[in-house]
C-alpha cells in the first residue's frame, strides 16, 4: 500500500553527497512512495535546530553552521512520516540550553523531547529542574570544552564529572557524547559500566564512530570486526551499559546515498543486543568531527546534502520488523520515558 508524504520541491539530487545552505520551504506537493518507512511511528532521537539570528552561538564554538530552523525540521519530519524527535543542542551554543527551552514548545512538546549541554561545576539544580520542565531528558557532554576530543584520561574526568550531577540531580535522563576514537573504548570501559550501574544510560553517537570499509587503512578493509575498539563496543551494547545511535552514515561511510558497506555494522550492534540501538537523523547533516582551528571554527561551513529516504530504505532491509520497531519505536520511548 502507498502513503503520500508531502515533499520539498527544492529538494536536492538524492545521490549526491556535497555541502549545501539550506533554504525554507516554499512550495510543496504530494508523491506516492512505496511503502511507509514508519507504520508504526518513528522517533528522530538525534537532529538539531540552528538559529543564531535569535540565539547567538558562543564566542568559544567549535563550528558555525547555517541556520536551519525549525519549520525546515517540522517539514523534513513530515516527509519522512517520523512522529517524535529528540531534539540534542548543537555544541555551537556551548552550554546555554535557552535555545532548547524555546524550540521544544515550537516544535509540539508533547512529541518533542532535548538533549541539553551543562557545565556540571557551575549548574544549579533550580536549572536542571527548570530544563527538565522544558522537555529535557539528559545531557550531551561536550568533549571539546574540556579539550579530550583526543584524550582519554580528560574524556573519563568529564563523563565522571557529568555522571555525578546526574545521579545527584536527574534520575531517568541519558548522558549522550561523541566519540571520534573507537580505539579509546578499552580505557573506557570501566568507566562505562561505573555510569551504568549508577543507572545512568549513557549513549554514544554515530555508530560509535566504528568506520566500514569504504573508509578504514587497507590492513582492517577485509574484516572491520578486526579494526580497533570494535570488540569493546560490542561487549558494552551486549552487557545493556552502552546505546549506541545508528546515525549520520557518511561519518563513518563514503558510499552515499544508500551507505551499504553500513550492513555489518549494524547487524553486530543489533545482534549484540537489539535493545541498546537506536536512530538518529543528524538532521541537518553537519559535516565530520575534526578539531578546528579558532580561525576555521568561527567560518560559516555549510551542511551535507544526504538522501535521507534512500539510507532509511537500505537500513530497514536489513533488518526484520521486530528488530525496525526497537529501532523505531520502542527503545527510545523506553529511553525517554514514554510507555
Amino acid at each position: 500500500m502507498s502513503t503520500q508524504t508531502c515533499v520539498r520541491t527544492i529538494s536536492v539530487k538524492a545521490a549526491i553527497v556535497d555541502h549545501v545552505a539550506l533554504k525554507e520551504p516554499e512550495e510543496v506537493h504530494f508523491v506516492s512512495l512505496r511503502e511507509p518507512l514508519f507504520p508504526n511511528g518513528g522517533w528522530d532521537v538525534h537532529h538539531h535546530i540552528f538559529e543564531p539570528d535569535r540565539f547567538e552561538y558562543a564566542a568559544d564554538r567549535h563550528l558555525t553552521p547555517p541556520r536551519a530552523s525549525i519549520r525546515q525540521f517540522l517539514n523534513f519530519k513530515a516527509n519522512l512520516g517520523l512522529t517524535n524527535s529528540v531534539l540534542t543542542h548543537g555544541l555551537s551554543y556551548g552550554d546555554d540550553c535557552a535555545s532548547l527551552k524555546t524550540f521544544v514548545p515550537e516544535l509540539d512538546k508533547t512529541r518533542t523531547y532535548a538533549i541539553g549541554v551543562i557545565d556540571p561545576a557551575t549548574v544549579t539544580p533550580a536549572e536542571l529542574a527548570s530544563m527538565h520542565e522544558a522537555g529535557i531528558r539528559g545531557i550531551r557532554v561536550n568533549l571539546y570544552k574540556y579539550g579530550a576530543m583526543h584524550d582519554v584520561q580528560l574524556q573519563k574526568i568529564a563523563l565522571q564529572a557529568h555522571a555525578v550531577v546526574l545521579k545527584r540531580h536527574c534520575p531517568g535522563w541519558s548522558m549522550a557524547f561523541t566519540h571520534i576514537h573507537p580505539e579509546f573504548w578499552g580505557d573506557l570501559a570501566s568507566v562505562v559500566m561505573e555510569i551504568a550501574d549508577n543507572g545512568i544510560p549513557l549513549v554514544t553517537d554515530h555508530f560509535a564512530l566504528l568506520k566500514t570499509a569504504s573508509m578504514l587503512p587497507a590492513e582492517h578493509r577485509s574484516d572491520i570486526t578486526k579494526q580497533p575498539g570494535f570488540a569493546e563496543i560490542m561487549s558494552l551494547v551486549k552487557s545493556g551499559a552502552l546505546y549506541v545511535k545508528i546515525s549520520a552514515p557518511y561519518r563513518i561511510s563514503e558510499n552515499s546515498p544508500r551507505y551499504d558497506d553500513t550492513k555489518p555494522i549494524v547487524e553486530a550492534l543489533v545482534r549484540a543486543n537489539s535493545r541498546r540501538v537506536l536512530w538518529g537523523s543528524d538532521w541537518p547533516h553537519t559535516p565530520r568531527m575534526k578539531v578546528r582551528s579558532r580561525e576555521e571554527a568561527l567560518i560559516e561551513t555549510p551542511f551535507l546534502a544526504v538522501d535521507d529516504e534512500a539510507w532509511l530504505r537500505s537500513l530497514k532491509s536489513w533488518l526484520n520488523e521486530e528488530e525496525w520497531n526497537c529501532l523505531m519505536v520502542e527503545n527510545p520511548s523506553q529511553l525517554y520515558g514514554i510507555q
